[in-house]
């Protein structure tokens, strides 16, 4: 291989400018003097590893994208709210955050504002907001996370995904290395991640091999067979005895000569201490119970797969090798409510990218290679059907054993740093806050409906800045009294309601005390001054909405203005 020194960069890393003067290295002949910055795969490295030229860089870039953006909606017309979320995460978000792992962690703070502020105009962009609307109302309905919440939970996500990779691995060692800060201004992925992983108390918590070789897919699995679908009779929406009905009539065409296994998974919260549970029930009668511990951070899905495994393991070790005498080999059943498992082991064993997929499968083949077709059956769960319940206590009795040395994969711990720094993020919040007060712990949807303009006033009312108030439009100066040109206080006879005239028209009187709506409320909240958590759903949020600018139009109150009456 012959080296380029033509092409070659030098760079120093040292608070020190002095350390970079006079500084050459010949490479294949060619001196090569050290430049204040270095560019490398599409990162912008400078002496400081602070990254203020790469964040102004990716401002630049992305600014276009934003506008483009803009271009898609309006106040009244524009892409669904869902769509505009996909084009701003993966068009604007997913530019910014290229090769995030490597210098986000590093970045200082005012230059990671520098990535918040294009944020913030996507969000806007999103949602309809105000310029003047708080950050962190404006990201949560927009549904972005900032660039500091990304800071962590991408440097967990690095640690994890170099603590998965083989022993002697060059990034896992430098994962697990304790090495002294050269830059003390400088925290690291390794530290940033560390300390993502201390929130949700994993930072020892073992890590799932990274999975480096699949199924090749002209492996031939003729032998497994995965049924879905029970027709409409077991939709969610039906009763408990219509479903299990629906359940037993295609149970019943499964062979009854088999090794019947009920599998199960529980997760508290769908996230935490999750367990798995199977009881297998063998053709001569006797029957066989098994509990295993799917880790402290767990997704349902993950024990579900977790309790697959478990119950053919125990399937292999109990059905003989070889053939019995004067008979054929029995079948193997395995039922299952998780619909979200089961799908996924339904792509075939080549489309399986983890390794716990990879696992279960290979159990699957190898029952398929000794003759015993397996048949994969999803049913309702909490039904009464007498397996699915044996084997949901089961998975309850699992989530409750140690899981300390059960390993965790690199997405769930991912997903699990992402919930605890929006939750601490989100618990920071002003105390007083009206936004605070409509969600509390809960993250915003997008608003379904096609009404563009309803929902960007939904957000505006939501996030405490609406364009539509005379309390924010005199606040401006665009309406001026003539005893008041301009201000922010809101006994202003300027920033009065229109409707009520009681008070000035904050989104907290327009939504939750004007008395225009006191019937809108009643029916809603079951009194008139009711909780603003139920301004979650969107359409209530909706009808009190247009409600009030029904009220406030010309036809509903013409030329009447509370407290400003001739």
């Amino acid at each position: 291989m012959r080296v380029a020194g033509e092409k070659t960069q030098a760079i120093v890393l040292s608070h020190w400018s002095a350390d970079a003067k006079n500084f050459e290295v010949k490479v294949a002949g060619v001196p090569v003097a050290a430049s204040p910055q270095l560019r490398l795969l599409g990162v912008t490295f400078d002496r400081l590893l602070h990254f203020g030229t790469h964040c102004r860089e990716l401002r630049r870039k992305v600014r276009p994208r934003v506008g483009q953006l803009r271009q898609m909606t309006g106040r009244s017309w524009g892409l669904r709210e869902q769509n505009l979320r996909t084009v701003a995460n993966g068009y604007v978000r997913g530019a910014l955050e290229h090769a995030a792992g490597a210098w986000l962690p590093c970045a200082s703070p005012s230059h990671v504002e520098l990535i918040d502020i294009e944020l913030r105009a996507a969000a806007r962009a999103v949602t309809g907001c105000l310029l003047s609307s708080p950050p962190h109302a404006l990201m949560a309905e927009a549904g972005l996370p900032d660039a500091q919440t990304r800071r962590q939970v991408v440097a967990a996500r690095m640690v994890a995904m170099a603590t998965a990779l083989p022993d002697g691995d060059p990034l896992r060692a430098i994962a697990e290395a304790d090495q002294h800060q050269r830059l003390t201004t400088v925290t690291g992925w390794r530290e940033a991640g560390r300390g993502a992983l201390s929130l949700i108390g994993a930072r020892d918590t073992p890590i799932e091999r990274r999975l480096n070789t699949t199924i090749p897919p002209w492996r031939p699995a003729e032998g497994v067979h995965f049924h879905l679908d029970l027709g409409p009779g077991a939709r969610r929406d039906a009763s408990a005895q219509t479903r299990r009905a629906a359940a037993e009539a295609h149970l019943e065409e499964l062979p009854q000569n088999a090794v019947w296994v009920w599998s199960d998974g529980s997760a508290e919260a769908g996230v935490t201490s999750g367990g798995g549970g199977a009881t297998v029930c063998l053709p001569s009668g006797e029957v066989q119970d098994v509990c295993v511990p799917a880790g402290a951070h767990c997704s349902s899905t993950r024990a579900e797969l977790v309790a697959l495994r478990a119950a053919l393991e125990m399937v292999t070790e109990l059905l003989p090798l070889v053939e019995p005498e004067g008979g054929e080999r029995e079948p193997v059943v395995l039922c299952s409510d998780s619909m979200a498992a089961l799908t996924m082991l339904s792509g075939g064993a080549a489309a399986q990218r983890s390794l716990l997929g990879i696992q279960i499968w290979t159990l699957l083949l190898e029952l398929a290679d000794r003759r015993r077709p397996v048949h994969l059956q999803w049913v309702p769960a909490h039904c009464g059907l007498p397996g699915n319940e044996r084997a949901d206590e089961l998975a309850k009795e699992a989530s409750a054993l140690p899981q300390l040395d059960t390993p965790v994969d690199v997405r769930t711990i991912t997903k699990a740093v992402a919930r605890a720094v929006r939750t601490s993020r989100q618990r920071a919040w002003p105390l007083d806050d009206w936004y605070r007060a409509i969600w509390r712990d809960r993250v915003p949807g997008p608003i379904r409906g096609d009404n563009r303009e309803i929902a960007v006033t939904v957000h505006q009312l939501r996030v405490g800045q609406w364009s539509g108030s005379e309390q924010y439009l005199h606040k401006i100066g665009r309406r001026p009294a003539p005893s008041c040109q301009q201000c922010r206080v809101h006994a202003c006879p300027a920033a009065a309601c229109l409707v009520c005239g009681d008070a000035a028209d904050t989104p907290e009187h327009v939504l939750m005390k004007c008395w225009c709506l006191g019937g809108v409320r009643l029916i809603h909240f079951g009194n008139v001054h009711g909780d603003p958590r139920i301004l979650q759903r969107d359409d209530v949020a909706a009808s009190l909405v247009a409600g009030y600018l029904a009220h406030k139009s010309p036809l509903a109150t013409p030329g009447l203005r509370p407290g400003r009456r001739e």
